[in-house]
């Protein structure tokens, strides 16, 4: 059932028209290079048939040359029992020879099926071979894909585009110190109020000290 239905495909395959499947395809290249995958898988399955079958062929012809050999010593065997007076037996040594010699027959008649069976698969190997050439074909005169910008080297124009995103993140980095230098932060500012305080507690004390000694003095 398997073997059938790979055929089935392969026959399709090897029949079908790409121009006009090209047309009907929503995406072309997407359905040659599908069509390309299905014609491979194809050829693999294809020449694995074909090796099997020549095997088989060989074994069966091999068979097939042994027993017809075999048979023919029959021939000598009947003789020999002919001449020891034993007819029956040598009866029996002919009718031996008859049926190694139908089953060589039986044997050699399905070695050239599965030789002619070798030779459909290398037929149908080549129609594929052939399919799969006018597919590349097809795939090769496409444009070439447009590929993802990314990992993708930058043009000019990105490339200086990148440069001024890059000035211009340094232009508001800078802004945003200067503006936090502008503005001091809570520690800052509490800070240099301690210190006026101090400032103004060390006034206070200076002055209170001038005026006890200007008291001091009267």
């Amino acid at each position: 059932m398997v073997m059938f239905e790979r055929a089935k495909r392969v026959g399709q395959l090897v029949t079908s028209n790409v121009e006009s499947l090209l047309d009907k395809a929503s995406d072309p290249r997407k359905m040659l290079l599908l069509m390309r995958s299905e014609i491979e898988d194809g050829l693999v399955a294809l020449q694995g048939e074909r090796t099997k079958a020549a095997r088989k062929a060989e074994r069966l012809s091999t068979n097939a040359k042994a027993k017809a050999d075999g048979a023919e010593e029959w021939t000598a065997k009947a003789k020999v029992a002919l001449d020891k007076g034993r007819e029956d037996l040598a009866r029996s040594a002919l009718m031996a020879r008859e049926g190694d010699r139908k089953l060589a027959a039986q044997l050699e008649a399905e070695a050239r099926d599965a030789r002619a069976e070798v030779s459909e698969i290398e037929k149908a190997i080549a129609e594929l071979e052939a399919k799969r050439a006018e597919t590349q074909a097809k795939l090769d005169a496409m444009p070439a894909p447009v590929k993802a910008s990314v990992g993708a080297a930058p043009t000019r124009s990105s490339k200086a585009e990148s440069r001024l995103d890059n000035v211009e993140a340094m232009e508001r980095r800078m802004d945003f110190s200067a503006s936090r230098a502008e503005q001091a932060s809570p520690v800052d500012v509490d800070a240099e109020i301690a210190r006026l305080q101090q400032e103004s507690a060390i006034e206070a004390e200076l002055a209170a000290m001038a005026g006890k000694g200007k008291r001091a003095k009267r």
